[in-house]
């Protein structure tokens, strides 16, 4: 039977060792004998096991040291390079975690936890230091069912057919998403610092898989990236209303393609709002001050949130006005960035002025959230919003550039910075006939 070990020498600084239990076995049948336990005595200790023995483990296995070796048994060992009880009694508490919870690694909002056998630890002696850590099969055993319960896929859209002519919808298929996956170098760093640090739990680290838009059309759209995104709420929508919510977001607005240099038409892209194109009665806002029950209340959710992404995105706004009365709904995600539209008579409008195409893609997540994003060339644009700024709130600043706030007004400082690093900035005002929440 084999023993590997490695031993101190004066002409070397550093010391350690590696047994495997089962070599173990063997060491003492052969040691014991001839430090006086016999050879009765050392076919007892064999039989209990590990519950009356220390452990140690390294990369070959584990190493047992029975209690009941006498002490120049324990000092042959120490001076072998032999771990002892000494060595051992600092890990005592963390190995009884780790023998019987197990180590847990969290990822996000779940927590998986992996029970340890003893030959899954390692401790390492260096001279007169031991340290504990994982066996590399323990610790790959934990990083790859981590990855494997962790990992999403991301979700990409394909663009079929495109009119790169003019601004019109494009053919897509499949939906965007992000994914997620674990960082397993980074992760293994994570779990070996905890054990060392004498810690049975680590938070693995995880990176983003963004969803792509992949170009299938033949026509040339440039590099179809993520720019910018406006969301607004309409859970508080009764049901009529949530309808028509969703028939314009995913009918209307989903997949428009936007040449560089062309305008966007909200109205242009909502057809008739008839009962043969299946839209429901809900409320609207009429003259003003009144509301009246018409077929397509609630499409205002959608160019609200238009509204909100073409901000996000610093294009040219060329034509948006907010609603007249003030809307609980738009409260989320930018009080007072609200943006009405009646066909014939206000629209909602801005210029691709970006290098290249514009992809609009719209989309509802978790608790009836409304989502516009775009994708393009991104040319190193930024945007800042402070605010929102009410009656109660206002600064001198606010005073200074739109006037005193009343009760019914709320105002947005809007700054871009240009690629060159030009910064332009101008005050965004809503005045409502109704009164506003105050800030």
């Amino acid at each position: 039977m084999k023993i590997r070990k490695k031993t101190l020498h004066s002409h070397s600084p550093k010391v350690s060792l590696s047994i495997s239990i089962a070599k173990l076995a063997g060491l003492l049948l052969l040691i014991v004998p001839l430090l006086g336990l016999g050879t009765d005595a050392a076919s007892s200790w064999s039989k209990t096991g590990p519950t009356s023995a220390y452990f140690t483990t390294s990369e070959t296995g584990l190493t047992l040291v029975p209690e009941n070796l006498p002490w120049y048994a324990s000092l042959w060992m120490a001076t072998e390079g032999l771990v002892t009880e000494e060595d051992l009694r600092p890990f005592q508490a963390q190995v009884d975690i780790l023998l019987s919870t197990g180590f847990t690694l969290k990822i996000g909002e779940q927590a998986y936890s992996f029970p340890a056998q003893m030959k899954d630890l390692l401790l390492t002696k260096v001279n007169t230091s031991s340290t504990l850590s994982l066996t590399e099969e323990f610790l790959n055993y934990i990083l790859e069912t981590a990855a494997a319960k962790t990992k999403v896929p991301a979700g990409n859209i394909r663009i079929l057919e495109a009119d790169d002519s003019q601004t019109s919808k494009a053919t897509l298929e499949g939906d965007i998403s992000n994914g997620i996956e674990v960082v397993n170098d980074l992760t293994e760093e994570l779990i070996l610092s905890a054990i060392q640090n004498g810690l049975t739990e680590a938070t693995g680290a995880t990176r983003i898989l963004e969803g792509q838009i992949i170009n299938e059309s033949g026509k040339d759209l440039g590099p179809l990236k993520f720019l910018a995104e406006g969301r607004s709420s309409f859970q508080k929508s009764i049901d009529q209303r949530a309808f028509n919510v969703r028939k314009a977001l995913n009918e209307r607005y989903d997949g428009i393609l936007i040449p560089p240099g062309a305008e966007f038409s909200y109205v242009s892209f909502l057809g008739p709002i008839t009962k043969e194109e299946g839209w429901k009665f809900s409320l609207a806002i009429f003259k003003g001050t009144e509301t009246e029950w018409v077929r397509g209340g609630g499409i205002c959710q959608i160019s609200t949130t238009v509204y909100r992404a073409m901000l996000n995105a610093a294009l040219q706004v060329t034509e948006q006005r907010n609603h007249s009365l003030y809307v609980d709904y738009y409260e989320m995600y930018g009080v007072g960035l609200d943006a009405t539209v009646f066909p014939g008579e206000q629209d909602l409008k801005f210029i691709n002025d970006t290098p290249n195409y514009l992809l609009m893609i719209a989309e509802e997540e978790a608790n009836m959230e409304a989502v516009i994003r775009f994708y393009g060339e991104d040319d190193g644009r930024s945007v800042e919003l402070f605010g929102p700024y009410t009656h109660s709130n206002q600064t001198d600043e606010v005073v200074a550039a739109v006037g005193s706030l009343g009760s019914g007004m709320i105002a947005w400082k809007y700054r871009i910075t240009r690629p060159d690093g030009t910064v332009e900035e101008k005050w965004l005002k809503s005045t409502y006939f109704s009164p506003v929440r105050q800030q």
